[in-house]
């Protein structure tokens, strides 16, 4: 899978331009501020169906504009094909497959796919949970419809329930009844999600920690297990067993949106313990065992997106992910951004694009 041609209108700071890719390596080298990162984010856009860098969909708008556009052209194992967003100062925004419309992100999203990998992913070590689940639901989402369709229902489900408990917190005991309703659709939405992480998990674990050894040389050993894993049934008794503490509290104490992921090397926890470049190991072997297991899944690599990492990294671990781009240049596509492009050497053969003020020029 790779992409042809990126075209955007009203995008961050980019007020109309295009970009022709190639398949191997393209790199996206200009100054801070000048387009580079907006550049992937839209791209990222068409994989994932939301951005990596905000929840706020109006700040996607150049400012001064009504709306904002990106389309992407790619090319997968089939056929070309074609992807439009649109967002909307109103704060709508549309999808579109082959300029048709479509009514649900779940008919959108994982068409295109793309692994995405900048700084801020250290979150994934360094952060609470939140941030490891985060992970987990877009790794997922992006290959399985099910698990995205699950998840979009049990938030939906937990508002209203959270909602539900508020309102008994505060005396309102009318709708009480329905507490149990809820409560089954919840423990149902959250038996897939938790079957589909536990098994995602298991393939990670494997790919993270082969990946791991090559990057180090194999002196350290990390492991990654899922905390969480729960039947139906075993989700309802635990609702059950809360509901008193729910009530006092007027919010969910117990499901999936609280699991986490523990990730550890050596048994000592990476996010405690661990030092910079261990973490910075276990993230950037996480995100390109995402590209692997995504991969397996559809039976082609998905676009890799490397946002500003190159001066982020020590000479091992930037040699590293270079070699193995640049070794499997005709099966994968590889764009990165970055101020330098010296980085990476002249080892590697790449479409170089220079970026200033939103356009895009060959080099």
């Amino acid at each position: 899978m790779y992409v042809n041609l990126a075209k955007y209108r009203n995008f961050r700071n980019i007020e109309e331009s295009e970009i022709e890719f190639s398949k191997g390596v393209n790199i996206l080298c200009g100054g801070n501020a000048e387009g580079k990162t907006s550049a992937v984010e839209g791209i990222y856009l068409c994989s994932a169906g939301r951005s990596h860098r905000t929840v706020h969909e109006l700040e996607l708008i150049k400012k001064g504009c009504d709306f904002g556009q990106v389309k992407l052209c790619f090319t997968d194992s089939r056929r070309q094909r074609e992807l439009e967003m649109f967002f909307l100062k109103n704060g709508r925004k549309s999808c579109n497959v082959g300029g048709m419309s479509v009514r649900k992100m779940s008919e959108f999203v994982g068409i295109f796919k793309a692994v995405i990998f900048c700084p801020e992913h250290l979150s994934i070590i360094k952060d609470g949970p939140s941030a490891r689940r985060s992970f987990l639901d877009r790794s997922i989402s992006k290959d399985d419809r099910e698990y995205m369709e699950a998840l979009q229902k049990y938030s939906g489900v937990l508002v209203r329930r959270n909602k539900l408990l508020s309102d008994m917190m505060l005396g309102n005991m009318s709708a009480a009844d329905t507490l149990d309703a809820w409560d089954i659709q919840l423990a149902s939405y959250g038996e897939i999600i938790s079957k589909k992480r536990v098994e995602y998990i298991k393939k990670l674990e494997e790919y993270v920690f082969d990946i791991f050894k090559d990057m180090t040389g194999g002196t350290e050993n990390p492991s990654i297990t899922y905390q969480g894993g729960y039947s139906a049934e075993e989700l309802l008794k635990k609702l059950k067993n809360q509901r008193n503490r729910e009530i006092r509290n007027g919010i969910t104490l117990f499901g999936v949106h609280k699991d986490d992921i523990d990730i550890s090397i050596g048994g000592m926890s990476s996010r405690i313990y661990g030092s910079q470049g261990q973490q910075r190991s276990l993230a950037i072997a996480m995100k390109l065992s995402e590209g692997y297991i995504s991969k397996e899944k559809s039976g082609e690599y998905p676009v890799y997106l490397l946002d500003d990492i190159l001066s982020e990294l020590d000479d091992r671990r930037r040699d590293y992910l270079i070699s193995g781009f640049s070794t499997l240049e005709n099966e994968r596509q590889v764009i990165i951004t970055c101020c330098d492009s010296s980085l990476l050497g002249n080892s590697v053969r790449a479409n170089k694009i220079l970026v200033k003020e939103g356009k895009y020029y060959k080099s």
